[in-house]
């Protein structure tokens, strides 16, 4: 692995190394705020892909409108490269003099300011909807008095039905009888503002096809068994509105599972929605292809049960990914090699997650991950080894893997406000 960090600490100190800007809009008029990142790096070939590695990067974290390069080298330098990011965002990618302009699809950053509706008599329902496991909680008070859990998708199951009545069913197992006064609902989905969502995973694809089978989903998962309301997030903004009403500020929660997500709490409370799988901290020759974007060195293919198999296998351990986080947790209580050197690989991409974190968003203050793999000896050991050489405060949630549905159980009950995008426009 080479991190992103090191290899522009390493252009920046070159001796011809010369300004690159990164300047992300948050709207297109003259007057819109404009944040503004410089890379010192040569004006070589080599410095391409880092410099709009951190470009990409700086999107994903500001949810940006447009981003503006300005560069010493000629847009045509920048292609194939420039190609594939802007193939990957619905926002524009110009390169000065050309000012950005809107796209005709586009991701406009947005605010939801939810609208609390008082819940019925009873128990507060979360639903947190996996890549690998649905999860559910039932909350009386603060209390945990109910739980179920079951595959999000056995073998041969498909369908958009089919989620919607084993959900159910999980729900009333979970409420064993008891009256339902409201339901939040968790989806690990690139979800934008209004309960949007924008895209899906490899595996929602194959499984459902298309976002628009999740239009009215939340409706129908609580049709006739909530008395109350039902609301839906991305299952990472649910932590994070979460986290903000118990008081967090300048935190980023991210998390390790099927895939890794994550997002930051501002100083005024907002929870700022992103896409942290996508974040690219490797960039070395041998960085690993993203499962579905034209991308290498993504976290989603590094921090995820994909990317754990992989560093198992690196040190003799062959397991399929849905059994990563288990052969993990096995390897490590028996004391196997194996487990000790995928959690020293881990904490080297951590680490990594962390400096480009510390880098763009100027504020935050400490990082928090979760995510039930780092339940017991993994999560202490992450943190331990992450710690030592983060730049920033760094630790494991106390409930790694129950938070999730917890957090989304509390969703229709707190108005933390959601910074993130809204999706316009029909396909570019």
């Amino acid at each position: 692995m080479r991190a992103l960090a090191d290899v522009l600490a390493e252009l920046g100190a070159h001796p011809r190394a010369v300004p690159w800007r990164i300047r992300a809009h948050a709207g297109w008029g003259a007057s819109a705020p404009v944040r503004e990142q410089i890379v010192f790096a040569p004006a070589l070939g080599r410095s391409v892909w880092p410099f709009l590695a951190r470009a990409h990067n700086a999107a994903l974290l500001y949810n940006a409108a447009a981003i503006e390069l300005v560069t010493p080298v000629p847009e045509a330098e920048l292609e194939p490269v420039l190609g594939r990011v802007r193939s990957v965002h619905n926002i524009p990618f110009a390169v000065a003099p050309a000012r950005p302009q809107a796209a005709r699809r586009v991701d406009v950053p947005s605010v939801d300011q939810p609208t609390l509706v008082p819940p019925g008599p009873g128990l507060a329902l979360g639903l947190d909807i996996g890549g690998t496991s649905i999860k559910v909680v039932a909350l009386d008070g603060s209390s945990v008095v109910g739980s179920a859990g079951a595959a999000t998708w056995p073998e041969g199951v498909r369908g958009i039905d089919s989620l919607i009545v084993r959900g159910r069913a999980l729900i009333l197992e979970a409420a064993a009888g008891r009256p339902i006064g409201s339901l939040g609902i968790g989806l690990a989905a690139p979800m934008g503002v209004g309960g949007q969502v924008l895209e899906l995973s490899t595996v929602l694809r194959e499984r459902v096809g298309d976002p628009a089978a999740f239009v009215g989903f939340a409706e129908r998962v609580g049709d006739g068994i909530v008395h109350g309301p039902v609301v839906v997030f991305n299952d990472l903004s649910n932590l994070g509105r979460h986290l903000s009403d118990q008081g967090a500020r300048r935190l980023v929660r991210v998390q390790i599972g099927t895939s890794f997500g994550g997002c930051w709490i501002d100083g005024d409370g907002a929870v700022v929605a992103t896409e942290m799988g996508r974040l690219v901290v490797d960039v070395g020759p041998d960085a690993l292809p993203h499962t579905y974007l034209p991308l290498t060195g993504a976290m989603r293919t590094y921090l995820s049960n994909v990317g754990v198999a992989h560093m198992l296998a690196a040190s003799g351990m062959q397991v399929a990914p849905a059994q990563a986080g288990h052969a993990l947790r096995d390897a490590l209580v028996a004391g196997e090699p194996a487990g000790l050197a995928t959690m020293e690989r881990m904490a080297d991409v951590m680490v990594g997650v962390v400096r480009e974190l510390a880098t763009l968003l100027i504020g935050v203050q400490s990082v928090e991950c979760g995510g039930s793999m780092l339940q017991g000896p993994a999560g202490v050991l992450l943190a331990q080894l992450v710690s030592a050489r983060a730049p920033l405060p760094f630790e494991v949630s106390a409930r790694p893997g129950e938070d999730g549905a917890i957090a989304a159980a509390l969703a229709p009950r707190v108005s933390t406000p959601l910074r993130g995008v809204r999706r316009l426009g029909g396909p570019s």
